[in-house]
């Protein structure tokens, strides 16, 4: 029992810590700074729409709100993480889960960033997975 509560005490420490993790510094592409939205359908889970707002900050940071549709049913989650690039390729560490997803991307506009898996922490129906996004354009 003893063993029991203080595996869930550091299981709940470290998830909190990750939470709550220091970026490093990585090289980023300031390209892709700014506030983005984007938005999938049937790639990861069919039947399920992804929408989704990413704050990519240039210290390396990011804010991701995601919100999902599938049969009726919305949800929605904060995930924060760091970012950077590395051999050319966009990384992307979700605190939370303490996993990486590998992008490849190209920028053909100002406006728009195609990015296209190349390793993802979760498993997909779909091999291929890719998508782009949009810049939210400030108004001030």
């Amino acid at each position: 029992m003893r063993n029991i509560v203080l595996t869930a005490l550091i299981l709940g420490f470290g998830t909190l810590y990750a939470q709550k993790a220091t970026p490093q510094a990585n090289k980023i592409d300031k390209k892709l700074v700014g506030l983005w939205k984007g938005s999938e359908k049937d790639q990861q889970i069919a039947g399920m729409e992804k929408l989704w707002v990413m704050d990519r900050k240039e210290d390396g940071t990011f804010t991701l709100i995601f919100t999902t549709v599938q049969d009726c049913e919305v949800n929605q989650q904060i995930e924060k993480g760091q970012w950077w690039i590395e051999n050319g390729e966009f990384h992307e560490l979700h605190f939370y889960s303490g996993n990486t997803d590998v992008y490849t991307y190209e920028i053909p506009d100002k406006s728009h960033i195609k990015f296209k898996s190349k390793s993802m922490s979760m498993e997909m129906m779909n091999n291929e997975y890719s998508f782009v996004d949009t810049k939210i354009e400030d108004r001030n």
